[in-house]
């Protein structure tokens, strides 16, 4: 719904919360890289994104082939109910879910993607 609402692709609102949950991780290459997404889906959303006037790129100072990804404020109602539907949706998936348990489950995730990045 929340897509629809701002014309933007899954692909796209999923570039705004990895830039809005993710400070400092704010390159094409860092979403690519972190999110696991192609980079021909990232490359296309983040030119449409642009083109809606919702993100800019910034040239870095030190190396002109890297650009930094910001999101301007005319995204901002969508990342704020974008990310109230994320926080939503892991209260209820996470639901009578102790925080040790929790806890647990991550530090096993963490470990699974470790390993999967070594055999890569």
């Amino acid at each position: 719904p929340i897509c629809q609402t701002h014309q933007v692709t899954r692909v796209e609102l999923d570039v705004l919360l990895f830039l809005y949950n993710n400070p400092g991780y704010d390159t094409a290459r860092d979403i690519v890289e972190l999110r696991g997404l192609a980079k021909s889906y990232v490359s296309k959303a983040v030119e449409l994104l642009r083109s809606k006037g919702l993100l800019e790129a910034q040239e870095d100072f030190q190396d002109r082939r890297v650009f930094h990804l910001c999101i301007l404020p005319a995204a901002d109602t969508l990342v704020l109910q974008a990310k109230r539907a994320q926080e939503d949706f892991f209260s209820l998936l996470f639901q009578d879910i102790p925080a040790r348990d929790r806890e647990t489950l991550r530090r096993v995730l963490r470990k699974i993607s470790d390993n999967l990045q070594e055999a890569l």
